[in-house]
């Protein structure tokens, strides 16, 4: 067996335990394929046998189950990380469409432009969502850094992430609410491009965020199979 065989087996077999996408994992495999020829180049200093010096290598990285799991446990927290940034920058955005579009609306058949009882509700919708996004970033910086890794802190990392989204589900919620509200009660106040702009990013942003939390949870489940 060649040395070229010796390191393609090792990294197929840590391939088979990868999780997250395929560009992720290509990555992961270039970067065990070009520091296992490191190792096999510093071996060589000990032993002239190419397939030997390999052979050191791989013992050297230890079992493929276990490398695989380190890479997976590293593919979660960049998942979790992204997916929740993104729901991040989300979140203003969509709740600063749906205010404008309830808020910008001709004058209603109020004593007041806007009615108390809306103004209330939006307030408790930023206070939850800036509640929400503070209970995820602290989440999120628990579940990082080195001594996370190695404690394997993996429920503060998948906690975090599903804070965010859940926030991100729950102010959309109240928003659509009172627009539905607002809409059957005195439908002439309502700003209905707006709304229908505010409508369109929010079915968007939904099919987005629904594939991303499947995805983010199949990564979840795949890095602790190993």
């Amino acid at each position: 067996m060649t040395e070229a065989a010796v390191l393609q087996r090792y990294t197929e077999h840590i391939a088979e335990h990868l999780v997250g996408p395929s560009s992720r994992r290509s990555a992961i495999l270039d970067e065990v394929l070009d520091g296992l020829e490191c190792a096999t180049e510093g071996n060589l200093e000990l032993c002239p046998d190419v397939e030997e010096a390999a052979q050191r290598a791989v013992q050297e990285w230890g079992p493929p189950t276990e490398v695989a799991r380190a890479y997976n446990d590293a593919t979660l927290r960049i998942s979790a990380n992204r997916l929740s940034a993104r729901a991040v920058c989300a979140m203003p955005l969509l709740a600063a469409t749906w205010a404008s579009a309830m808020l910008g609306g001709p004058a209603g058949p109020w004593a007041y432009r806007h009615p108390p009882l809306l103004l209330l509700g939006l307030s408790v919708v930023a206070f939850g969502c800036v509640l929400s996004l503070a209970g995820a970033v602290s989440g999120l910086r628990k579940g990082s850094g080195i001594e996370a890794a190695d404690a394997r802190r993996d429920r503060g990392v998948t906690t975090g992430t599903l804070a965010a989204l859940i926030g991100l589900l729950s102010v959309l919620v109240a928003l659509i609410l009172l627009m539905l509200n607002r809409g059957l009660s005195h439908p002439e106040s309502l700003d209905w491009p707006m709304v229908s702009i505010a409508a369109t990013l929010t079915l968007l942003a939904g099919a987005y965020f629904g594939l991303a939390l499947k995805r983010f949870l199949s990564v979840m489940r795949g890095a602790g199979s190993p």
